[in-house]
């Protein structure tokens, strides 16, 4: 009986080649934030502008101008873990910011007073420095 032995080659370090991205999908890339800071008010059935564009790595303060609770909800994210301020922290009078560090567009809307599509609904165009 014939008894065949092989060896293979140390196994590289994994970490080594890492990567954020999807086989095929282009990288995603972030700006820090710049010291540039833009605004929303919230009014009690709109946001006002509807649509801002901003670059990457701008602060964007949401303002609730209005005389009821309101809250800002990404679409994509109908509990606002990803950004985003349910009403209970943004009552008439309140704030809430975020830095858009990456470039894309950001649909968001009040749960309360709209959808993602008509009613109390936003849009930040955010573009690359």
């Amino acid at each position: 009986m014939a008894m065949v032995v092989g060896a293979c080659a140390p196994d590289p370090d994994d970490a080594l080649g890492a990567t954020t991205t999807m086989a095929g999908a282009p990288p995603v890339v972030t700006y820090a934030a710049n010291g540039t800071t833009d605004s929303v008010l919230a009014i009690d059935n709109n946001f006002i502008p509807g649509t801002l564009s901003v670059v990457a790595g701008t602060e964007v303060v949401f303002d609730n101008n209005g005389r009821n609770a309101h809250n800002v909800v990404p679409a994509d994210d109908p509990t606002a873990s990803s950004w985003g301020v349910l009403e209970a922290a943004f009552q008439p009078k309140d704030a809430y910011s975020y830095v858009f560090t990456t470039p894309g567009t950001y649909i968001y809307y009040c749960t309360i007073h709209g959808t993602s599509k008509a009613g109390m609904f936003g849009t930040i165009v955010v573009t690359a420095p």
